[in-house]
């Protein structure tokens, strides 16, 4: 499940849950895509818990949690 957030910039950015390394649920993340602008890295945020943690976070979290956790995000290599 996928779920977009505007942020102050007006910027569209997706935001999905994804596995840990190597496709472990442990150590999942959020990632962050940036639909607006396709030259904007993209950026994860990890929890501490799994992938299903992560998937509540996508789908019940209110607009403003998830711009706050954008803003911790770190670009991804």
């Amino acid at each position: 499940m996928a779920r977009t957030i505007v942020d102050e910039g007006l910027k569209t950015w997706e935001a999905f849950a994804s596995t840990g390394q190597f496709g472990y649920s442990s150590g999942s993340r959020l990632i962050f895509t940036c639909v607006t602008d396709p030259g904007e890295r993209p950026r994860g945020w990890t929890l501490a818990g799994d992938k299903s943690d992560a998937e509540t976070v996508v789908a019940e979290a209110p607009a403003q949690e998830l711009l706050a956790l954008l803003g911790k995000a770190a670009p991804l290599r």
